[in-house]
């Protein structure tokens, strides 16, 4: 990683950025490789094994600087979820279970989630 670049850990970014570095012509480098060898065996320095080169390091920080626009976007646009989040942090602390994942599961699975979450999020705006 190079120093200043924004440290962004989305899932399915990665896969994202691979699909459009492959649909991208300007990505490669004209032998036909659109990525620095990673075949120890190529007669590659090992120190560059693995390693972006600078134009594919600033297009993958792009990328995740655009999937991250676009999900505060989404999250922008649908308030309920920070709701949701909220409730569901709330109900963690309050009740502290032992088992967080069936807590987790019997809460985004109840019948009356959507009304828990709006009575609680109108609740927690009043105050």
């Amino acid at each position: 990683r190079r120093p200043g670049r924004p440290q962004i850990g989305l899932a399915g970014s990665l896969a994202r950025l691979v699909a459009a570095m492959a649909d991208d012509e300007t990505m490669s480098s004209g032998t036909g490789a659109d990525f620095v060898v990673t075949d120890a065996n190529s007669g590659v320095d090992d120190h560059l094994v693995g390693k972006l080169t600078n134009e594919q390091q600033d297009r993958l920080d792009q990328t995740k600087i655009q999937i991250n626009m676009e999900n505060e976007r989404y999250l922008q646009a649908h308030p309920e979820i920070r709701d949701m989040i909220g409730v569901f942090v709330h109900q963690v602390l309050e009740y502290k279970p032992d088992n967080i994942l069936r807590f987790a599961g019997d809460f985004f699975t109840r019948e009356d989630l959507y009304a828990c979450v709006k009575k609680k999020s109108e609740e927690v705006r009043k105050s």
